[in-house]
């Protein structure tokens, strides 16, 4: 299975395109949070109008998670709320804040931006920011920008992948942790194409690919049991 890993896209919609019509093969897209962008001339509302609708046409797989600028502004309650418009999104092919789907065998968890308590039994969890004190989630003018409530998390489920973005310049865009790959293809602006990491989980490799930069050669991803390998060796009996 291929995993196509982009993130923070901020609402480019030419990137948007060329993910529909131009990205590499793949089994499963994940996207971790921050389609829209709070910062631009667009309405919040139109963005959520738009994204949803591409969303919704999507034709393959895809893994979404909320980040920061995904939240939506409640005017009666005067603070931002978590972003509930993807609850409206009718593609069965779309996956999205707190589903936990297994495909070819591989099960992945999608963790919202305001997800709390964060983190469950999974191989591939889906989020926005990473942990705290994890280069991914650091940025090259050393800022940590990681995610403290997933810290915890990480060491009490182990999974096997953390699929982040949040950070667009981190100081690297992978890590290993013990058993844990964190993962973070970054963001560079104004390009044709976005940033992204293909994920084979049949050969266990990786490549991060970007616009200016040739692409890094084949990494190795920790060799671990999947969670359903582990529910397995649970129920098989010891031998005496």
């Amino acid at each position: 299975m291929t995993i196509l890993h982009v993130t923070d896209f901020h609402f480019n919609k030419r990137w948007f395109d060329w993910l529909l019509h131009c990205a590499p093969p793949n089994d499963l897209v994940v996207m971790s949070g921050d389609m829209l962008d709070l910062a631009i001339a667009t309405p919040h509302r139109r963005q959520i109008e738009w994204v949803s609708d591409w969303l919704n046409e999507f034709p393959r797989p895809i893994s979404v998670c909320s980040g920061n600028h995904d939240l939506e502004w409640s005017s009666e309650a005067e603070r931002w709320i978590p972003a509930y418009w993807l609850r409206d999104i009718i593609n069965p092919n779309v996956w999205r804040d707190g589903h936990r789907v297994t495909l070819n065998g591989l099960s992945i968890l999608n963790i919202g931006a305001t997800t709390q308590p964060k983190g469950a039994e999974a191989d591939v969890w889906v989020v926005h920011a990473a942990p705290t004190q994890t280069l991914v989630a650091t940025r090259f003018d050393g800022v940590d920008s990681g995610d403290p409530d997933l810290c915890a998390a990480i060491g009490q489920y182990t999974p096997r992948l953390v699929l982040s973005g949040h950070v667009h310049t981190p100081i690297s865009w992978r890590e290993q942790r013990g058993t844990t790959l964190f993962l973070n293809p970054g963001r560079r602006l104004h390009e044709a194409f976005p940033n992204h990491i293909l994920i084979n989980t049949d050969t266990m490799t990786g490549r991060w690919v970007t616009p200016l930069d040739a692409a890094t050669p084949d990494m190795l991803i920790p060799s671990v049991v999947t969670v359903e390998e582990k529910k397995a060796a649970a129920v098989v009996p010891a031998i005496l």
